[in-house]
């Protein structure tokens, strides 16, 4: 009857897995009280020099700068829903070993490849294989990342990890209390086997500022300028925390974010974009492909796209109340939103309006702190905001079944001013670090917006600030979703080559050289960029390269009619 008709955590020793399949024998759940886990502890001549951990990508900052706690954050659905219950009743970590004939893990680094191999319906395909199994690490989805664990670092630490073997599966290794950070050998993400070499990033602490710098918004201004400053003038990425935005409409915005793509095909199709409202609707997957768009977009000859972009989208004007002035490509980004009736998504158009105040919000406070670092005034860039042009696009991203003909979204730099852009849990954001000319995994955190700088306040500053190329690779087996909003200044705006940094922020000029070297290896086949150039006719170079306005046949290329700012 339990205590008062509730069964706690307590009552039981361990939950094993009893169902058919190749997770039969995991243990859903093993109670510290087990007596078990006295009597099975690892001696010290049988303890396994190296231990595997696999997680998921929400879950790899908090391991990288905490360690690895005892369920502390459970995802799958077995275990998920009490995740507090299982905080009191286990004290223990999950591993398996490295030298486990079972697991075929003979070495660090060369691992199994083994399916995932869950049930196969009609509609299901066969999944992809990976590195490492999910049945094999007592996980129901494929883990995303592995940590491997040195037992024998540890030792020399003078920290003593308690091993316990269990009794249900050989290979299996429960690790006694949190694994300290300090004893963490290596992380690598769980690749699938297809996934070309050109395709696959490295994991990167994000404690490291070197890589992707994740910054307090509400530090002291002096430290956030100082973090800042390298953020833009290095990598040209960040993310940013403390930044203010309500939890409560993130969840509601990410809920209906969902919702919109579940829709009836009907409901989009009526939305689609077209030749009277080119940008602002949705589009499915070939309505924009970026694999090629670098060569294209800076006037280069197109070349046959070897993948497509797996995805769909709903654009939105991020900035319903702005009237930009211009040509024709003004007009059609100045469009209202289309969005479904309130009958069909109740809620949506008020929750992405506010949503869209939001990140204008968000974005003209980065910018004002930018403009500092560029040696101007706070409200520099107010005067060219006061007819902006935003977007604020959802989208949607499927598993990737072929790395060689799809691809979330092909490398490119964003064309803009300023992305500010919410990721979800799935992972699958690839950023290139300029100095090392590598792919880096940009790896989500909870709370934070992803900042990137675009193609027009990179020309703005002379390349001072970067526009640092990027893509996304999906390579988990579930959906991702993610909302980018993209910034534009006035379309009247004259972008002019380095004229924000006239005032000496640019800083040395053979420093500034040397961090435009590697960048020019990726720049070498494209033409170099007009002196001037309004924002309207980046805008619109974009969007043709994109395969969006050039698809529909929408217009003719804007005349460029921008005033001087």
């Amino acid at each position: 009857k339990g205590i008062g008709g509730v069964i706690r955590p307590w009552f039981f020793q361990k939950v094993v897995d009893q169902r058919h399949g190749p997770g039969r024998g995991n243990v859903l759940f093993q109670s510290k009280e087990d007596p078990l886990m006295q009597a099975n502890v690892i001696k010290d001549m049988q303890r396994p020099r190296y231990l595997l951990h696999a997680t998921y990508w929400r879950n790899v900052f908090g391991i990288l700068n905490e360690g690895i706690l005892p369920a502390k954050n459970p995802q799958c659905s077995t275990r998920g829903p009490f995740r507090s219950l299982l905080q009191g009743a286990e004290s223990h970590v999950y591993t398996i070993s490295c030298a486990s004939a079972t697991g075929r893990l003979a070495e660090v680094g060369q691992w199994a490849r083994q399916a995932s191999a869950p049930e196969i319906t009609p509609e299901r395909k066969e999944p992809l294989l990976r590195r490492v199994g999910r049945h094999q690490v007592g996980l129901e989805t494929a883990p995303d990342a592995y940590f491997v664990i040195d037992t024998q670092k540890a030792e020399e630490m003078g920290l003593q990890l308690d091993l316990v073997q269990s009794a249900d599966r050989e290979e299996v290794v429960y690790v006694k209390g949190p694994i300290p950070k300090e004893v963490l050998a290596r992380v690598e993400p769980n690749d699938p086997v297809s996934l070309p070499d050109s395709l696959k990033a490295k994991i990167v602490d994000p404690r490291s500022f070197e890589d992707i710098p994740i910054i307090d918004l509400s530090q002291d201004d002096d430290t956030v300028l100082k973090q800042l400053r390298y953020a833009c003038t290095v990598v040209g990425f960040m993310q940013v925390v403390g930044h203010g935005v309500s939890e409560a409409l993130l969840e509601r915005h990410a809920e209906l974010h969902r919702r919109f793509f579940e829709l009836p095909d009907a409901v989009k199709r009526r939305l689609e974009l077209s030749d009277a409202s080119p940008v602002r609707g949705y589009f499915g997957r070939g309505g924009e492909d970026l694999d090629q768009v670098m060569d294209l977009k800076e006037g280069g000859a197109p070349k046959q796209r070897t993948r497509t972009d797996n995805k769909e989208a709903f654009d939105a004007n991020g900035a319903p109340w702005s009237r930009p002035k211009g040509g024709f490509v003004a007009e059609a980004f100045g469009q209202a939103s289309r969005f479904p009736e309130e009958e069909e998504l109740s809620g949506f158009r008020e929750t992405m309006d506010e949503y869209s105040g939001a990140m204008f919000a968000l974005a003209k406070r980065i910018l004002s702190l930018m403009a500092r670092v560029l040696g101007n005034s706070p409200d520099y860039f107010d005067q060219h905001l006061t007819n902006p042009v935003a977007t604020h696009r959802l989208l949607h991203y499927w598993p990737i079944e072929d790395f060689d003909k799809q691809i979330g979204v092909g490398e490119h730099t964003d064309y803009g001013l300023l992305t500010i852009l919410k990721q979800d849990s799935v992972g699958g954001l690839q950023v290139l670090n300029a100095k090392e000319l590598r792919w880096v995994h940009c790896c989500p955190v909870d709370g934070a917006f992803v900042v990137n700088l675009g193609d027009m306040l990179a020309r703005w500053t002379g390349h001072v600030f970067k526009s640092t190329i990027h893509r996304v690779v999906n390579t988990s087996s579930e959906e991702r979703f993610s909302v980018p909003y993209f910034l534009e200044p006035n379309m009247d705006t004259v972008i002019v080559h380095g004229a924000l940094c006239e005032g000496g922020a640019g800083g040395d000029v053979s420093q500034h050289l040397r961090r435009c070297r590697l960048r020019r290896i990726w720049a070498e086949r494209r033409k170099s960029p007009t002196a001037s150039e309004s924002a309207e006719a980046i805008l619109e170079r974009f969007y043709r390269a994109s395969g969006q306005l050039k698809a529909r046949g929408f217009g003719k290329p804007v005349a460029d009619k921008a005033q001087g700012a």
